[in-house]
């Protein structure tokens, strides 16, 4: 969890739930807490993303469940 004073927003990079414990609801939890103790240190947004693949279609749900707005984005990568 990072938070950004010079923007006010704060970013979640990682959040996994191990398979034993999927879909009983601790994915929302940690949101929740995360969210709010950015909030309690002046975020106003938070970012948080996951894969476009069908795996990663549950945290897709779950985000959108806990109000966010999937936005199009592009990354590219090259070898080098």
């Amino acid at each position: 969890m990072e938070r950004r004073p010079d923007r006010r927003n704060g970013s979640i990079s990682h959040l996994a739930v191990s398979a034993q414990h999927r879909r009983s609801h601790l994915g929302t939890a940690l949101c929740e807490h995360a969210f709010a103790h950015m909030r309690s240190l002046g975020a106003v947004v938070v970012e948080i993303g996951t894969g476009g693949d069908p795996f990663h279609a549950p945290a897709r749900a779950l985000y959108e469940r806990l109000g966010c707005t999937a936005l199009p984005t592009a990354f590219y990568y090259r070898q080098l």
